[in-house]
């Protein structure tokens, strides 16, 4: 044991990193996405989508870095609120904020599991806030009420909560696989 205080707290934190991570985490190849900050960890969802997009669609992305309004990626006019997630212990991407009145014509969800990528996309017009569900494109999920909807600023927790599963979200692994995706729910709203 050693007297130097820094080099015991860089010892208790290797051990607690390690305590902490979910046992599916270890080791992985998406690792680093666990130690990115959980308020930072949208930035990698919303850069994602805006860089692989641009390729699809040159010129036509307009993108807001941050938490600057509802909307996160535009394509001519469609606008994106972009939802990330990693998986958690209990196999489901958590995602909160979905705003029922948000300034956005659609979502793209992003899951990023230990060794895969998922997505999912919807149209705000398809997400039935009403009776809270989602029941699109053979996904079928309940929407949870954070009780904060109506609130203009990004408060945590504002809007609804939207869990959904691996093999509710289709598994990405090029880009013709996000093309396909993304143009079967927005295909004839962007061209």
């Amino acid at each position: 044991m050693t007297d130097n205080l820094d080099d015991f707290l860089v010892s208790l934190l290797d051990e607690m990193v390690i305590e902490d991570m979910p046992e599916q985490w270890k080791n992985a190849k998406f690792i680093n996405q666990r130690k990115i900050q959980i308020d930072k960890r949208g930035s990698i969802g919303e850069r994602f989508y805006m860089l692989n997009l641009s390729r699809l669609y040159p010129r036509r992305i307009e993108y807001r870095d941050g938490d600057q309004g509802d909307w996160d990626l535009k394509i001519g006019k469609m606008k994106f609120e972009i939802k990330t997630s990693s998986l958690d212990k209990n196999g489901k991407f958590q995602n909160e904020g979905l705003k029922k009145n948000g300034d956005y014509n659609g979502v793209l969800f992003l899951g990023i599991a230990p060794n895969d990528i998922y997505m999912y996309c919807i149209k705000i017009e398809n997400i039935d806030f009403e009776n809270q569900i989602i029941n699109h494109n053979g996904v079928c999920v309940r929407l949870h009420n954070r009780g904060k909807d109506e609130l203009n600023e990004n408060a945590t927790g504002a809007g609804y909560k939207c869990d959904l599963k691996p093999e509710q979200m289709r598994r990405i692994y090029t880009l013709s696989d996000l093309k396909e995706e993304f143009e079967k729910e927005f295909g004839n709203d962007i061209k």
